[in-house]
């Protein structure tokens, strides 16, 4: 079998300028037209087949020499409307946009598969499929190629995701359940023509409401959060505004646990309609899945972790309140999402922030892991 350590380590210079040519120009979640097409340009001078869906997702083929099945490997490529203060000399270009998430780390790795294993066809027993895909930040990709039958065939899904709150090539995992169940309600509060109702004081009250009731309602043994992330007006000079639009967003590790908070949202609604004098709409906002890793790939994981690295590198992980639409793949697909720690110059950031950034480095180890569990799942599959 093809030496794939040293194979990532000869392709390392272009993994860098990969990523640093994603991170400069990062697009908006399925708004990644031009980085689409360096991905295609790239996979069309390599003749590595594809197909695409969506607005910029893209699936290409690597069919091997011999019979067997296939895996696929996912990486998903949108940015964030964040504006870049890390410093770095390969900042975002696009003003307002950022890889505040790692995902520009996440297309190099899929690219820098296809590059390698175009040149590994009589190796590979069966079929590697490469997804590049878009908005997972808005969990519109996942749902597009699922609606579709590009992966129809697909017997098992791996993906990974950088962490730079985690030490440099600590691969996180489990079993089951590893993120939360999302969901959310927009509720508009308004103020009829002659009422007295004050629409602000109204959304003060239900939000206040609906977090204090969600809190003690959610089971003991489960972990519930309610963020209201957007209250927005439209005043008037000088009186009260006409209406008020409140965002909330639940996060759990347990579905029927999104069914108790839309109840408290409803309910909350109609009284505050009748103490306030006011008018309120409740939407609610289809709950996001779990990451729900198959048993048998997380061994496989685990085991292909430790095989390259060491089990020093395996970190049996709690469940985050994260989302990530990865999960989608897993209700038809078995499959493991595993996260690999990213941390630069020893500062631990969070997700999602103007100065998130990951170490390069963690290209060798994501890739590999990736390489290595293809080869791993396709080997197994030809023995069976």
């Amino acid at each position: 079998m093809a030496d794939l350590k040293k194979l990532v380590l000869d392709n390392f210079d272009f993994l860098v300028e990969t990523r640093k040519h994603f991170h400069r120009h990062p697009e908006l979640s399925s708004q990644e037209f031009e980085t689409a097409a360096y991905i295609k340009s790239h996979l069309d001078e390599w003749g590595i087949p594809y197909e695409t869906t969506g607005v910029s997702d893209i699936v290409a083929t690597i069919k091997g020499s011999l019979p067997g099945k296939t895996v696929a490997m996912r990486g998903d490529i949108d940015a964030l409307p964040i504006t870049e203060a890390t410093g770095v000399d390969f900042a975002s270009e696009n003003p307002g946009v950022m890889h505040a998430c790692g995902h520009d780390i996440h297309a190099t790795y899929m690219l820098g598969a296809a590059k390698i294993l175009k040149d590994l066809k009589d190796e590979i027993h069966g079929t590697v499929k490469i997804i590049f895909q878009e908005g997972e930040e808005i969990g519109a990709g996942a749902r597009k190629l699922m609606e579709t039958n590009i992966l129809d065939g697909v017997d098992n899904i791996v993906g990974v995701h950088n962490a730079a709150d985690k030490d440099l090539g600590i691969f996180s995992l489990n079993y089951g359940v590893m993120s939360s169940y999302g969901s959310g309600v927009t509720i508009t509060v308004t103020r009829a023509d002659g009422a007295k109702g004050n629409p602000l004081l109204a959304a003060a009250d239900l939000v206040n409401t609906v977090t204090s009731l969600a809190t003690r309602h959610v089971p003991g043994e489960d972990q519930g959060v309610l963020v209201p992330t957007v209250v927005s007006t439209e005043n008037e000079s000088c009186g009260f505004p006409k209406k008020v639009v409140i965002q909330l967003n639940f996060r759990t590790l347990d579905e029927a646990t999104t069914r108790i908070l839309n109840e408290i949202s409803d309910r909350i609604a109609k009284g505050i309609e009748a103490s306030h004098d006011v008018s309120v709409s409740v939407a609610h906002v289809n709950h996001g899945h779990a990451v729900n890793n198959d048993r048998e790939s997380t061994d496989r994981a685990a085991r292909v972790v430790e095989e390259l690295f060491g089990k020093q590198y395996v970190e049996w992980a709690k469940p985050s309140m994260g989302g990530e639409d990865f999960s989608l793949y897993q209700e038809k697909i078995p499959g493991v999402f595993v996260h690999v720690g990213g941390v630069t110059d020893g500062v631990y950031r969070p997700q999602h922030t103007d100065k998130t950034l990951v170490d390069e480095k963690v290209l060798l180890y994501g890739l590999e892991f990736l390489l290595a569990y293809a080869f791993d799942y396709l080997n197994d599959a030809k023995a069976a």
